[in-house]
Parts: C-alpha cells; sequence; structure tokens
C-alpha cells in the first residue's frame, strides 16, 4: 500500500534530519492533500509500526489533510478541488486502486485541466509535505 511508503519514507526523513542534534521528537505533522485521498488510518497505522526500534518510536504522527488549490498558467484561474470534483470522480473511477494521484499527487496537471480554459498548464499545493516537527530536549538542567 502506498501510505506504508510515505510512513517509510517520514521515518527515514526525520530521521535523518536528527542525526547530531540533542532532543526526542514528540510528534511529526504530516500535510496531506486532499486529492491524493490517501486513508489517514492506514498511514498512522504504518507509520507506529515502522517507528518500533527507532529513534522516533515514542513519538506520534498527525495528518493535516489540505485543500490543495491550483492556478492555470495559461489563463491564471484558481480553482480548487470541489471546482474539479467531476474530472478527479472520473479518473478514480477509470484507475480504481490504482489511482494515479494517490501515488503521485504532483501528476495532477497530465491527469486534470483548467475548468475555465481546458490547459493541463496548471500548478497546485499537492505535496506531501512534513509541516513541522516538535523536539523535546532530552538535557536535563544543571
Amino acid at each position: 500500500m502506498h501510505e506504508w511508503s510515505i510512513a517509510d519514507a517520514v521515518v527515514r526523513t526525520v530521521e535523518d534530519m536528527m542525526e547530531g542534534r540533542e532532543g526526542r521528537v514528540s510528534k511529526i505533522v504530516l500535510g496531506v492533500p486532499r486529492i491524493s485521498f490517501l486513508d489517514v488510518e492506514i498511514l498512522i497505522e504504518a507509520f507506529d509500526e515502522l517507528k518500533k526500534n527507532t529513534s522516533l518510536s515514542d513519538s506520534r504522527l498527525e495528518v493535516n489533510i489540505r485543500e490543495p488549490s491550483f492556478t492555470c498558467q495559461r489563463c491564471g484561474f484558481v480553482f480548487h478541488l470541489n471546482d474539479i470534483k467531476s474530472q478527479v470522480d472520473d479518473l478514480r473511477s477509470e484507475f480504481g486502486e490504482e489511482y494515479p494521484l494517490h501515488l503521485i499527487p504532483m501528476l495532477g496537471p497530465s491527469f486534470l485541466t483548467c475548468p475555465h480554459c481546458g490547459s493541463h498548464d496548471i500548478s497546485g499545493n499537492d505535496d506531501i509535505v512534513v509541516e513541522r516537527v516538535e523536539i523535546e530536549s532530552t538535557v536535563k538542567p544543571s
């Protein structure tokens, strides 16, 4: 499942970030665009399993589902997921579990068009990103 590969990437990314740093990660906030239709429960379950025996074993994952917005580079029209709902529904219907924007949300311009002018030349905030890492000090005050 794709959720497991994302959880693995989060664990590896944050562990690499913490290498050589003092402190313990208590929480990781992951931003996920709604258009990816990730199963948050599976993602958290995967994270909880993959963090075992790592420096993140005591941390928790919080998932922030973001509403993506898109901008047409041809006509400048700004639109949201609701404006292209029928396109997304058709795409999900055609591909089922292999829905390409679930696997790689940034493929949006390959499959979606501007509802105003029909261009595929669109950009958006559709990346999955680590928004925040909360670190607790492990140094005891003297």
